[in-house]
């Protein structure tokens, strides 16, 4: 039975096939009129094409995002922990049948590439490499831009693609959705020489996305009971109606009374949301959020609901309204630095002033990582900044703003991270102390 997501069908001699299709290609752009030869998932494609004006005589993709950026993307995207996975399924197709695996991510920029080395600078010439916009819009009608449109598999074939420069390639992709939210995370895409292009090898990429999938799914399964496992612990200390949610808003679990299923938007930062009917409070709970209901203003605690303590302490203490975090050294630095820059660091700046000099971005995205385990969205990315916490320096760096230098020096309960060598952070120690006994150092004011 003949699949029409597949571009080559068994027993179809590639040449020929391939020969057929550029005249039809040919015959469709002069008139207007696609030929029947041509699947309909093609000619959908091409007229899509043709409405957004994309021109099938342009040469290359546009760079979309320079290759170092596109690089910054994919450790920090979801599906860069699959890619053991995808070479473990897709291997003997790449090196022995000549072929190369790409991740496009959801708006079909190109973020990973891995295969045949002759394969890779191949596809460079095409600009089919990371940093590359591969959507429809952008590059016409191709198996990553075309997966994401048609949300469907598919396998394009030589001159099925709707610009001309690609007819010598054929390539299939799927789409990979969240397990989560079911939106589309981007595309597998798998690519060689026309020549090279097999009935089969469609399949073998929805296997890949499926797996992938699986992976995701799994490990959201792991991250949800690691969340549960900390709301049960705030269930049975404190009682009442809460409820925990995933980082998608997502409701895992709920105690009576409560809200009990869907999903509820989380805004970042905040620490109250309008739900129907009245106002709820939002706290960290590990990678996921606990959700309670507002107590009147009255009764409601003046304390910020996380606390970071950096003074006096050569490792961070994290008070949580549900648990105490001890960090580790480094995320201790980590933390300080962030609460140094309100505004938030990116890996590269985040790990020139950790390590004192640059090269080590792959590490300090590693420790936000597992720093991220603790905090969950209390940490964010893009860049990295902390949210809903309040840091004890930052509450002495109020003070002395405020010219309420007696309060400073009272709430300076030691000096930041005290054996950390990191230059940044010992910088900031000594200008705080300095600021300090500048202040102390004023004359009191003269009343007539």
């Amino acid at each position: 039975m003949r699949d029409s997501w597949v571009g080559l069908q068994a027993g179809v001699d590639a040449r020929k096939w391939a020969g057929l299709l550029r005249r039809a290609h040919d015959v469709a752009l002069r008139s207007g009129h696609v030929p029947a030869i041509v699947r309909d998932v093609i000619a959908d494609s091409w007229e899509r094409c043709t409405e957004t004006g994309v021109d099938p005589d342009e040469s290359g993709a546009r760079l979309v995002i320079d290759p170092q950026e596109a690089g910054e993307r994919w450790r920090d995207h979801p599906l860069s922990a699959t890619t053991a996975l995808l070479r473990s399924v897709l291997g003997d197709l790449l090196h022995e049948a000549r072929h190369i695996v790409v991740i496009a991510d959801a708006d079909g920029c190109l973020l990973w590439a891995d295969g045949h080395p002759d394969v890779l600078r191949a596809s460079e010439r095409i600009r089919f490499s990371p940093g590359h916009a591969w959507s429809e819009q952008a590059a016409g009608t191709n198996a990553v831009g075309t997966a994401l449109a048609a949300d469907h598999g598919v396998q394009v074939f030589s001159a099925e693609h709707y610009r001309s420069e690609v007819h010598g390639w054929q390539c299939s992709g799927a789409p990979v959705h969240d397990p989560e939210t079911g939106d589309k995370l981007g595309a597998i895409d798998v690519t060689g020489r026309y020549d090279t292009a097999h009935p089969h090898t469609l399949a073998l990429v929805e296997l890949a996305a499926r797996l992938v999938e699986q992976y995701l799914r799994t490990t959201m399964l792991e991250r949800d009971a690691r969340i549960l496992g900390l709301f049960a612990e705030h269930t049975a200390r404190f009682g009442g109606p809460a409820a925990a949610l995933s980082p998608s808003g997502r409701v895992l679990a709920a105690t009576p009374s409560a809200w009990t299923s869907g999903r509820i938007e989380v805004p970042a930062g905040g620490c109250e949301i309008e739900l129907g009917g009245g106002t709820a409070e939002i706290h960290p709970l590990g990678e996921g959020t606990l959700m309670l209901p507002a107590r009147p203003a009255r009764l409601r605690p003046r304390t910020t609901p996380s606390r970071l303590e950096l003074l006096g302490r050569d490792r961070a203490v994290l008070r949580t309204p549900t648990a105490i975090h001890r960090l580790t050294v480094r995320h201790s630095e980590i933390a300080a630095l962030l609460a140094l820059h309100p505004d938030g660091l990116d890996s590269r700046a985040l790990a020139s002033m950790l390590y004192g000099e640059p090269g080590h971005e792959v590490a300090a995205r590693a420790e936000c990582h597992r720093l991220r385990d603790i905090l969950g969205p209390a940490l964010a990315t893009r860049p990295y900044r902390l949210i809903g916490i309040d840091a004890d320096i930052d509450v002495v760096r109020r003070m002395l703003a405020a010219g309420r230098g007696d309060d400073a020096v009272a709430a300076h309960t030691g000096e930041l991270l005290p054996r950390s060598t990191v230059p940044a952070i010992a910088a900031a120690r000594e200008q705080l102390v300095v600021a300090l006994a500048a202040d102390c150092a004023q004359p009191a004011e003269i009343s007539a």
